[in-house]
């Protein structure tokens, strides 16, 4: 996964993705967030949180919220957003693979970046969210990637964001869907995500022994590329990027 720090910094250093303020997806996922699990106070932590816009949203929402960001600048903007809305926040800058934490959650989120790496490596993320992380009865929503959507309409789709371009790739023999960018400026100069996809069906092998299991999925959004790219918010399964994952503690 070495790939990951390279990424996250240059969508940061050429488009400032995770440095923007929070924003209506932001309030988007809290209302999901209480769509699934309500709206009482609980203590949540979110990995993978960027900017920590949706830490922040689910703060305003009187949610205790903890985060875990591999990005130090990217935990700093979370700190000055999280003065400039006068709401507390956890903040833990490091590798949600290895870093400690001493307390337990009602919930945990993982939006948007699922499947960095092995199997293995999901395995063992998901092993410290039901046994480490969760405290009894404790629930978690991770965001996959939805295979069809990625081998299907996406494959080949190249994306102009203005000063960068993107193109979707997938590897169907090892079901990962690769994201190159590069500036237009400086078209040399390439970095590239690769997410695994799973089907629930695999995400329920994948979950054996975690200590979690699969509760309900919510489909995510979609895009339809033809003739010209345009996001759509609500999408049937079989055409989402995306879905939601709800796992709960599983009883051995």
């Amino acid at each position: 996964m070495d790939w990951v720090k390279a990424f996250y910094t240059a969508q940061n250093d050429w488009l400032g993705v995770y440095w923007t303020p929070v924003e209506e997806r932001d309030h988007r996922r809290v209302a999901l967030v209480h769509q699934l699990f309500g709206d009482a106070p609980k203590r949540i932590l979110e990995l993978g949180a960027g900017g920590g816009q949706t830490s922040i949203a689910l703060a305003l929402a009187g949610h205790q919220v903890s985060l875990i960001e591999l990005l130090e600048p990217s935990v700093a903007h979370a700190r000055q957003l999280a003065a400039e809305h006068q709401v507390q926040l956890q903040l833990h800058q490091g590798d949600f693979y290895a870093l400690q934490l001493a307390e337990q959650f009602d919930l945990v989120l993982y939006f948007d970046s699922f499947g960095i790496g092995t199997d293995a490596d999901q395995r063992r993320l998901l092993r410290r969210i039901g046994q480490e992380w969760l405290a009894e009865g404790g629930q978690a929503l991770i965001e996959v990637g939805s295979p069809w959507h990625w081998s299907g309409p996406a494959r080949g789709q190249e994306l102009d964001l203005g000063a960068c371009l993107r193109v979707y790739e997938f590897d169907v023999e090892e079901g990962r869907v690769t994201d190159r960018w590069w500036r237009k400026t400086h078209p040399d100069v390439v970095v590239q995500q690769s997410l695994r996809c799973y089907h629930p069906a695999d995400l329920r092998l994948l979950l054996e022994g975690t200590g979690l299991q699969l509760a309900q999925t919510t489909p995510g959004s979609t895009i339809v590329y033809e003739p010209t790219p345009e996001w759509i918010q609500e999408a049937p399964m079989e055409t989402a990027m995306t879905y939601y994952a709800r796992m709960e503690r599983a009883n051995f």
